[in-house]
């Protein structure tokens, strides 16, 4: 999922984006991203590597943020919509990825960092 970032003078590494989401830099991406991260998980999910991941990484060149959320210790990328989060078998931790994707993107929203969705 790509958003196009209204206020790109937020996104400085090593300080907390609104306060609350921690920011590092990836130079190891080109051109240089500020990604934010967050993983879900039992200890025994992160034993076997069965654990949800969170990411997002903030171009700093042509101001788009994208995220993407994992499992399975990344080797699995997945969508969804809040719908699914109605679905009463879900697992935590699919359901708490997914939870905070959508809180971490209306934060943004609310807050004027982010508009839109954009189309790949």
């Amino acid at each position: 999922m790509i958003y196009k970032v209204l206020k790109p003078e937020l996104f400085i590494p090593k300080t907390k984006l609104l306060g609350k989401y921690k920011l590092w830099e990836n130079r190891a991406l080109n051109p240089t991203h500020i990604c934010h991260s967050k993983t879900f998980g039992t200890k025994e999910d992160f034993e076997y590597m069965s654990y949800n991941s969170f990411w997002c990484g903030f171009n700093v060149e042509n101001h788009e943020l994208r995220i993407k959320c994992s499992s399975y210790g990344g080797m699995c990328g997945f969508e969804f919509t809040r719908e699914h989060l109605e679905n009463p078998d879900l697992s935590k931790i699919d359901r708490d990825c997914m939870g905070y994707y959508f809180k971490f993107i209306d934060d943004l929203k609310e807050n004027g960092v982010i508009g839109e969705e954009v189309k790949e």
